[in-house]
């Protein structure tokens, strides 16, 4: 009841500070609880990567987000590592995600994430005419668009994820993680390329971590790169958005987000727990389509994950007494 309490002063006080505008609105739609919806599954993807040996045949996995959940839009996770290529000279191996490629069955559009970097990166010696960014576009972007750009699944190339993020090395490697015009530099050289290669081919940024969350940092992160030049090096804008942090989004997210000059897509949005995703979704995803209005696609994080069923982020987890979610029902049974 304390907390209760407090939750409505504070919304209060901000119903203050906005005054009796749309915002003021959406505070009080708040503080009453935000009416579970029905979802949009025509606009729904899933972050599906195939690296779940216990969810199946990587094959199977793919036929069955097609078929069983009818889904028809997946991301998909292409790292340039250690096992891709091993050290400067040595040839890339496309192995596994040819594979991935070719189980995807017709029918279903693919987003492909080029990221991270081999441990050779770490080494500045090894970076083209000194610059990381330019590395990583002519060793890793260059070569996989030129490899799959042909190939009609593939709508889009997202470059890089999550630059802002503290816990991934590869963003100081890169030095984006603290530097939105490094990461503009390196959209503006993969975009480049990747037109000139196939114009077709859309092309979208790598999503700051959820944008709502970790205030103001990650939105300034985002403006930063509005500053910059983001918006007219990309076809796409991608953001992603954990948590609900609705009072956030209403009063100063939003703003930014529909002053975005091209469609978004939410790459990742999701909720650990088997029984916690559908109202998750159902709450999260119409009301941010309310209140953003050039938001195209939503991608659920994820298909599989080996984690236990209490706190996955998987529709599809290896417990054998809840080995699907909510969420995942509700798919495909509706």
């Amino acid at each position: 009841m304390i907390h209760f309490i407090r939750f409505i002063a504070v919304m209060l006080s901000l119903f203050v500070f906005v005054g009796c505008g749309s915002d003021a609105e959406d505070l009080i739609d708040i503080a009453e609880g935000v009416e579970r919806k029905p979802i949009d599954t025509s606009r729904m993807g899933l972050n599906a990567f195939g690296n779940q040996a216990f969810a199946g045949s990587l094959c199977g996995q793919y036929a069955e987000i097609l078929n069983t959940l009818r889904l028809n839009k997946v991301r998909v996770l292409f790292n340039w590592d250690d096992g891709v290529q091993p050290s400067p000279g040595s040839a890339l191996n496309f192995s596994f995600y040819d594979d991935i490629l070719s189980c995807i069955p017709a029918g279903i559009d693919v987003l492909v994430i080029l990221t991270n970097v081999p441990s050779w990166m770490s080494n500045s010696g090894n970076w083209i005419n000194g610059n990381p960014r330019q590395t990583f576009v002519e060793s890793w972007v260059k070569p996989a668009v030129s490899r799959y750009a042909g190939n009609g699944k593939i709508v889009a190339f997202q470059i890089w994820n999550e630059p802002n993020n503290t816990n991934f090395p590869e963003n100081t490697t890169l030095n984006v993680l603290t530097s939105p015009e490094n990461y503009v530099e390196l959209i503006a050289r993969a975009s480049n390329a990747i037109k000139d290669i196939n114009g077709n081919i859309l092309v979208t940024n790598g999503s700051t971590t959820s944008i709502a969350q970790n205030f103001p940092d990650t939105l300034d992160y985002n403006r930063a790169l509005r500053d910059a030049g983001m918006f007219d090096m990309v076809d796409i804008y991608s953001i992603h958005y954990y948590g609900q942090s609705f009072e956030r989004l209403v009063l100063e997210v939003k703003d930014f987000l529909n002053s975005v000059p091209r469609p978004i897509w939410v790459t990742e949005s999701g909720r650990t727990g088997v029984n916690e995703q559908l109202k998750y979704v159902e709450e999260t995803w119409p009301f941010l389509r309310e209140q953003v209005s050039n938001i195209d696609r939503i991608y659920f994080y994820r298909f599989a994950e080996n984690t236990p069923s209490a706190s996955t982020f998987g529709l599809k987890n290896p417990d054998g007494a809840a080995p699907v979610s909510d969420l995942y029902v509700y798919l495909r049974d509706r």
